[in-house]
């Protein structure tokens, strides 16, 4: 295939792999920061495209795994994960930490104004899918921040 960097496509294979496998821990707040930080690796390593497929994969699979029953929420949960993504990728250079925080606050504001506001969910799915998102999003992405420092450059 023209243009297709297969190390990307094999690291980004890995990454959706790693995040079924944590996936299956069904506890959000080991499972959760272990997603966010997959999300930063992929985006902060591979590129924007590499977070974006992991982050829209990443509700779908818990879905077909029975970890996340209800399907109004995955397109949300894909949205907060893209959103988490994009910002990073897009402040990453300027302060890696500020890029952080933003896109945290950003995945936080949608998904629980999309739970509260938008769509109807039971009230602890709500309640899963706002706050807690912001405290996954910051420990996760400090974490694939981190991994990060420690993964070759010259890939």
């Amino acid at each position: 295939m023209i243009g297709v960097n297969t190390g990307i496509m094999v690291r980004t294979a890995v990454l959706v792999a790693l995040a079924v496998v944590v996936q299956q821990i069904k506890v959000q707040w080991l499972a959760g920061p272990a997603v966010n930080a997959l999300l930063i690796i992929a985006t902060g390593y591979n590129g924007l495209w590499s977070g974006l497929l992991l982050g829209c994969l990443t509700p779908f699979l818990a879905f077909l795994a029975g970890i996340m029953p209800l399907v109004a929420v995955l397109p949300v949960i894909a949205a907060g994960n893209s959103i988490l993504c994009i910002s990073y990728h897009l402040l990453k250079k300027r302060n890696a930490l500020l890029a952080l925080a933003i896109g945290a606050l950003l995945k936080f504001a949608l998904m629980a104004a999309a739970v509260n506001y938008l769509i109807q969910v039971p009230p602890p799915v709500a309640k899963a899918l706002s706050l807690p998102q912001l405290a996954t999003a910051v420990t996760g992405g400090l974490v694939g921040m981190l991994v990060l420092r420690y993964l070759p450059q010259n890939h």
